[in-house]
Formats: structure tokens, sequence, C-alpha cells
């Protein structure tokens, strides 16, 4: 009996790491309800009993693992909150991981044991033995899962490698199933002297596993910095255009200061001050072309549309924008600036390749839709654009240096699991956000 609740507490050690993983990574628990708690509370209870009461019967159970698997998955599925597929690949991922180091631990007994395996630790064990081998697996995985909560991932970036985990975890299960049929196998015919070799090959295949999905994260993080290097090149670069345009037109309005001057004595000496007031309207209007003009109640985003409008009608396109006030604005300044700063460029740049005495249109509607954030940037286009993965090709020379805009503006969305959507209509172009 005592064994037997061991092995339930050992279950029940479990299957609380497991939630304090998930609350580390994709949960968050700060938000949780009664009803959450009460979930989690009852998922880690009831697991834990059933797995150990499973494992006081036989080291490890196909049908036991698939049933405690399917009732984590469906209770972190009712917890509230994001990620939701992601949250079932680290469900699956842990347990399958931990059932692999159990068979390693088993594979190491079984040399020392040989014959004796199957009745001290597999089948009806109820033995010291056993509880050790789960015991030890169990602390090597808390040592594992205090590391990565205390690195305090961000839940965007891990979903952005979201595809690695799930190919680790198709891994792992098929892992599991080949190595399971292996114990089993090994037990019965009498082959244990083959543990060593079969447990090196395990451990072989994991540390190869996430050796090269190491690889692949730290591959695609350098790519990432090579794209944020690039675009705020790109950005540096149209700030200093623009600024260079800017500057040109004060050092024009300086030049003809002294002329200014004379015309307002003028106007005091004859004391028309009205004529002053409007003529001071009137070289105002020239020094300052953008105006502060509330769209979303955000200052970064009302910037950027009153900016980029004004650059649009410079170059002779009709800038609409029809928006509403955002009670909740949930991006970041640099993530506004990114979203709303490239879809716009992409749009004041399709309409400048067409004819000059084509009618060039760009249309914003910014509004909320069932407590979601809706963004539709339409513009008018020679035609349609080549699409290719599911986005615009870019269409200037120097493809290295471009086409990141559309890839910077997905990656916001994808941190807010946002969506995206391009259309094409006759000679228009349209892109759509849902967060």
């Amino acid at each position: 009996m005592g064994i037997k609740a061991f092995l339930v507490g050992i279950s029940l050690f479990e299957v609380g790491m497991l939630y304090w993983l998930l609350c580390g990574i994709v949960l968050d628990k700060q938000y949780f309800r009664k009803r959450e708690w009460v979930i989690l509370c009852a998922n880690i209870v009831g697991t834990g009993i059933d797995v150990g009461g499973n494992r006081s019967l036989i080291f490890f159970s196909q049908f036991a693992f698939i049933v405690c698997v399917a009732v984590t998955c469906i209770c972190v599925l009712l917890i509230s909150g994001q990620y939701k597929f992601l949250r079932i690949i680290i469900v699956i991922l842990y347990y399958a991981l931990v059932a692999l180091l159990d068979f390693f631990a088993a594979f190491v007994s079984m040399i020392v044991l040989r014959h004796e395996f199957k009745n001290v630790v597999y089948l009806y064990a109820n033995s010291m033995i056993e509880c050790i081998l789960f015991f030890g697996v169990r602390l090597i995985v808390a040592c594992c899962v205090y590391q990565i909560v205390r690195l305090k991932f961000e839940k965007a970036y891990i979903r952005e490698f979201q595809n690695l985990l799930l190919a680790i975890t198709i891994i792992m299960c098929f892992m599991l199933r080949y190595y399971q049929t292996a114990i089993v196998n090994m037990m019965l015919e009498g082959r244990e002297y083959e543990a060593g070799t079969t447990g090196l090959s395990l451990m072989g295949v994991l540390l190869i596993t996430f050796f090269s999905g190491i690889v692949y994260l730290k591959n695609k993080t350098l790519e990432k910095e090579k794209e944020l290097l690039i675009m705020h090149d790109t950005m540096v670069t149209q700030k200093y255009t623009e600024l260079e345009k800017a500057m040109e037109k004060n050092q024009q309005l300086s030049h003809d200061l002294k002329n200014h001057i004379l015309v307002l004595k003028h106007f005091k000496m004859e004391e028309n001050y009205e004529g002053i007031d409007k003529y001071i309207e009137e070289i105002e209007q020239h020094f300052f072309d953008i105006k502060r003009r509330v769209w979303t109640g955000n200052q970064i985003a009302d910037m950027l549309l009153e900016q980029k409008r004004t650059l649009a009608e410079q170059e002779g396109i009709t800038f609409t924008i029809q928006a509403v006030p955002i009670a909740e604005w949930m991006f970041e300044d640099r993530e506004t600036c990114s979203l709303l700063g490239n879809l716009l460029d992409n749009a004041i740049e399709a309409c400048m390749r067409m004819d000059d005495n084509a009618d060039k249109w760009i249309s914003v509607k910014i509004e909320n839709q069932k407590q979601l954030l809706f963004i539709k940037i339409e513009n008018s286009v020679n035609e349609a654009p080549i699409m290719e993965k599911g986005r615009p090709v870019s269409v200037k020379g120097d493809k290295k240096r471009h086409g990141y805009g559309l890839k910077n503006v997905e990656r916001v969305l994808n941190k807010y699991e946002g969506t995206i959507a391009y259309l094409s209509r006759d000679k228009a172009f349209q892109i759509k956000l849902l967060i």
C-alpha cells in the first residue's frame, strides 16, 4: 500500500510539473478564475491517481498513456486563453518525453536486473526500485522545467516555432511506440542483454532530435535578426529622405523670410492687421504640413495616418480615412510603426507605379468588429500583384532588401493571433487584418 501511495504521489508531481510548465509559457494564471483552478486541480488529482494506480500494475500502458494525454488535452482546452493548439503540442510532447526517459531508465535497470526485470520493475512490481526509477526521471524533468520557466519565454516567440515543436512531438510519439515494443519483446524473449545498446540508441536519437531542433532554432533566430536589421536600415533611409525634403523646404522658406518680414512691416505701417493675420496663416500652412488629427485615438497610429495621407496627396493620390476611436490599442509603438507604416508605404508605392493620368487612390478603414480590431487598406493598381506562398511578391529590384515589410506585418499579427487576407479585384488591391 505504501509503494502504491508513493507511485500516486510521483504521478501527481508529474502532472503538476506539466501545469507549472504550461503556466510558465502559454497559460496566464493571473487571469485564472475559480473555474480554471478547479479544472487544473481536478486534472492533477484525477490523472495523478489514475496513472499512479496503473503504474502499480504495469510499468507502462499505452492505453493509460493515451487516456492521460486525452484527458489533459481536454482540460487545458477548457482553460480560457489563447494558444490552444500550442497547449496540445506541449502536453503531448511533455508526456511522450517523460515516458521515453522512463524507458531509458528501464533499459539501464534491465542491464543490472536481467531476467528479474519483469517481476521487479515491469509487471505487478510494486517495488522500491520501480519507485526510484520513476522518481529519478521526474527529478531530471523538474530541473528542465525549472530552467525553461526561469527563462520566461515570450508566448509569441514560442508560437513562432510551433511547427518545430509539432515535428519533434511527432518524432517522440513514433519513438515511444517503437521503444515500447522493443522493451516488451526483449523482456518476453529473454533478450535483456540487448538493453545497453537499445538504451544508448534511445538516448542517441533523443539527443540528435533536440540538437537538430536547437540548431534550427538558432538559424531561424539569426534570420529574424537579419530581417530586423534590414528593416531598420530601410526605415532609417526612408526617414532620412523625408527629413532631407523637409529641410530643403524649410531652407526655401527661410530664404524668403526677409521678403516675408518686409511684407509684414508694410501691413503694419498701413495698420492693416487683418492682412497681417491672413498672411501669417498663409505662411503657417507651408511650415506645418502635418496637422494633428485624431483618427484612432492612438498617437503613433494617428501620426502615421496623417503623415502618409499628406505624402500621398503630394503625389496626387486621393487618400481617404474611415476610422473610429479604438478603446484599447493593443500594439506597442514599434509594432504600430511596422504594421501601418509598411502597409501604407506599399499602397503609396503601388499607386506611384501607375500611369500619370490614372486614377490613383488609397482607402483606409479601421474599426472594431465584435470585440476584434479590423483594418482594411485598399489601393488602386495597374495590375494584380503576383502571389507567392500566400503573399504578394515584391516588384522592387533588390530582392534581398525588399519583401520584408509584409513579413514584419505577419510577425506582428502572429504575436496577437491575428489574420491577414489579400484580395485583388478590378484595378484594386485590398488587405484585410483582423486581430
